[in-house]
């Protein structure tokens, strides 16, 4: 036996006809196909979505050669230093193993009725996949979601801790990153000082060791400061030596009025002796005995050069220390401050409502598809015309 079918066009008119006849089969698949829809979303799986967004965080940008020196040797840690400027929080530091370990102890999954009988690395991978980051290169702005699904016929207390559950990681995560980034930009600050220490304990050596050069020097050659001790020595010779050429002037008109030996001339060079005895020992270096901060003259070029090469290492390494100093108090400050680096825009709130699924959505798209498939089916139905053929 051989079937046999063939299909005929049919007119609009008689299509309508058949449509009618037909009806209470569209209504019936229509209404079975709705109900299954909806009794099948009500036993599904629901998911809850917490949605936070961050800020984006103030980092400072290293401001001395030392800062940027740590800085060129960690990249992407911010150390103390000149203005601030912003930029988005990383996906990767988000997603990151060791943020979502801290996100695990911060709630005690391990513990939670969601992920029980899960270990610590299926927990740390049913996060990851829970979360999408929305990073807004424009403004900054980070977006953080964390979807939460239930698993089938749940119940309202499992629906309840899933939404709470998704707020919870997704507020949980903004704690723990702000966490870690300041224990970052603490711990670098500490290595920041550390470091500045150890080379103040060099830069101080080397200025007890400059000030004992100079302090020697000047013991050594009498110099106390040679700018003042050199206008005072030179204007001294210059008063003894303007009454030596007085003194000589009047020994000469004094020559001309009495004989050599008259005890006149003897007294006029005798004053004009002791003069010039004066202006030799201002040239050389002293009047008296006891002056101590005397030099000679002629010295007064080869003592001047290593006074200033003296002088200027004591003021650099003076300037250094001092810098040194600031910079250590900069990172001391920047170790101990307790200042949030991530900036919390909107918090993450229980979600009232499920993200899916959307039962109003599946029903209509449901009907309107289950709709139309009736339709075409009592359509192909009428055009087909079978015939049985007895072999």
């Amino acid at each position: 036996m051989q079937e046999t079918q063939e299909y005929t066009s049919i007119s609009l008119s008689d299509f309508l006809v058949v449509l009618r006849h037909r009806m209470r089969f569209i209504v019936v698949f229509v209404l079975i196909a709705v109900v299954s829809v909806g009794i099948y979303s009500f036993i599904m799986p629901q998911s809850f979505v917490a949605i936070t967004t961050l800020m984006p965080p103030e980092q400072r940008s290293s401001g001395g050669g030392l800062a940027a020196l740590l800085q060129s040797a960690a990249p992407g840690i911010s150390l103390g230093g000149m203005d601030s400027k912003s930029s988005p929080v990383s996906v990767d530091i988000i997603t990151s193993n060791s943020l979502i370990e801290r996100v695990i102890q911060n709630l005690n999954l391990p513990k939670h009725p969601f992920f029980k009988g899960m270990d610590t690395a299926t927990i740390l991978n049913t996060i990851k996949a829970s979360l999408y980051i929305d990073s807004r290169v424009r403004t900054g702005v980070t977006g953080i979601e964390c979807t939460i699904g239930t698993h089938y016929f749940a119940s309202q207390q499992e629906i309840d801790i899933a939404s709470q559950l998704s707020s919870d990681i997704a507020n949980s995560i903004t704690f723990c990153l702000d966490q870690m980034l300041r224990e970052k930009n603490v711990s670098t600050a500490r290595k920041t000082r550390e470091f500045i220490e150890r080379l103040m304990v060099i830069t101080k050596q080397k200025l007890d060791s400059t000030q004992e050069a100079m302090e020697q020097f000047q013991l050594t050659n009498k110099v106390f400061t040679i700018d003042d001790q050199t206008k005072a020595i030179v204007s001294g010779a210059v008063s003894i030596g303007t009454e030596l050429s007085k003194a000589q002037i009047e020994l000469g008109a004094i020559k001309e009025q009495y004989q050599l030996n008259s005890p006149v001339v003897q007294s006029f060079e005798q004053k004009v002796k002791d003069l010039q005895a004066q202006y030799e020992k201002a040239q050389n270096g002293g009047i008296a005995q006891t002056d101590k901060y005397s030099i000679p003259l002629q010295n007064v070029p080869h003592l001047g050069r290593k006074y200033v090469n003296l002088m200027r290492d004591m003021k650099i390494q003076e300037q250094i220390n001092a810098y040194l100093e600031s910079q250590r108090m900069q990172e001391a400050i920047q170790e101990a401050r307790d200042v949030p680096v991530v900036l919390v825009l909107d918090k993450a709130v229980k979600p009232r409502q499920r993200a899916t699924p959307k039962r109003t959505m599946m029903l209509l798209l449901t009907f309107g598809l289950s709709f139309i498939l009736s339709v075409i089916w009592v359509g192909i139905s009428a055009g087909r015309k079978g015939q049985l053929t007895d072999n």
